[in-house]
């Protein structure tokens, strides 16, 4: 038996080295093969002494080659509720100015004030303070948007000129991407009520008054240009990325059911979920965002705040606007919902926390809405 097995083997090495051979004399592999992924391969086969082929299968199978960076560490959800009172600084940049221009990671939130400067509010302070980013050209940052490595992405513009950029920044807030997308502005005077990213690092921009957007791919290529009648919807109210990483819209008639609907970036149009989750006709949402629980959350300032999951058949009316807010009667409006699962809503505030600074001219107040 012990002389078969060795017979055996030796006929599979005999085997595998006529193999390498046949490969060898045949020169480099075809240009179509990932170098990247055979190299990912071999590393692991090499390290561990695994078979080569089901490595091969793995790797082909499981690794994106075409994004070598990490997402961030998950946001572990937070049930902390805060008030902090918000102090301006001397720059006189009002926090109102970046009502659904705010975006928000683990640590910050970022804030676009159509200036030529990116401004950053770290969770729990009580002033913002500039990026000092690079910006040459002195571009006004009229949008902020994350991507799913955590990568700040910007809509920047030269209103003189009618140009518009996106412009990726890296962690020191550095230009490390910029494209020119100012030919796809129909009306260079219009600025995009939205500015998103994708999980593929596709931009969608949609405009306030007509609804009408772009969808252009992470080269910064025009993919479609849309319009309500090319979507099949009456009106927009809302757009936002979802947890799962795809851009989906409130969309619907007045007076009848308002539904959430995914939108198709390459095919430029809009797919259903699933329209048995639908809201009221009357119903008005001012900001949305990804959950935690849920791959949705959304902020309605008369019915509070709901969670949104088609896939788990999830429709819930999470916080009534009395838990959101103290008085029902008191002006607090939704400036970006949090990674960890809480709303950042701000305010008026009469009474200030530092005698020696005056009145704070506003109060954020945290609310946790996510599980």
């Amino acid at each position: 038996m012990c002389k078969q097995q060795l017979i055996l083997k030796t006929s599979i090495l005999a085997t595998l080295l006529m193999g390498i051979f046949i490969l060898s004399a045949c020169g480099p592999l075809s240009v179509e093969t990932n170098d990247e992924i055979n190299d990912t391969a071999m590393a692991e086969m090499l390290d561990d002494g695994s078979n080569a082929t089901n490595d091969t299968k793995f790797a082909e199978a499981d690794v994106d080659v075409s994004d070598d960076l990490q997402k961030p560490p998950a946001v572990p959800v937070s049930n902390k509720a805060e008030d902090i009172y918000y102090y301006y600084n001397a720059d006189d940049i009002f926090l109102e100015r970046a009502l659904h221009r705010s975006t928000a990671d683990g640590k910050n939130i970022y804030l676009a004030y159509g200036e030529p400067d990116l401004y950053v509010l770290p969770l729990g302070a009580d002033r913002h303070e500039p990026a000092n980013m690079e910006n040459p050209e002195g571009m006004d940052v009229l949008r902020v948007a994350l991507d799913g490595q955590g990568q700040i992405h910007l809509l920047m513009a030269d209103y003189d000129n009618g140009i518009y950029f996106i412009r990726r920044l890296n962690e020191d807030y550095r230009v490390d991407k910029s494209m020119d997308i100012s030919a796809y502005f129909e009306h260079k005077e219009r600025i995009p009520m939205w500015f998103m990213i994708d999980k593929d690092g596709t931009y969608y921009l949609q405009w306030p008054f007509d609804r009408s957007g772009i969808i252009v791919d992470a080269d910064g290529t025009l993919k479609h240009k849309t319009t309500r009648e090319s979507l099949g919807a009456q009106w927009i109210y809302e757009a936002a990325v979802g947890k799962d990483g795809h851009i989906y819209l409130v969309h619907g008639y007045p007076d009848e059911n308002i539904e959430i609907a995914r939108l198709n970036v390459e095919e430029g149009t809009m797919e259903n979920v699933d329209s048995a989750l639908h809201f009221p006709g009357d119903e008005v949402f001012s900001e949305m965002s990804a959950g935690t629980d849920s791959n949705l959350l959304l902020y309605a300032p008369y019915s509070g705040v709901w969670a949104y999951d088609a896939e788990n058949g999830m429709l819930e009316n999470r916080l009534k606007p009395s838990d959101v807010r103290p008085d029902f009667n008191d002006e607090f409006r939704p400036l970006v919902f949090l990674p960890d699962g809480r709303l950042v809503l701000m305010g008026d505030a009469a009474n200030g926390d530092k005698a020696n600074e005056g009145p704070a001219p506003c109060l954020l107040k945290y609310v946790p809405v996510g599980y």
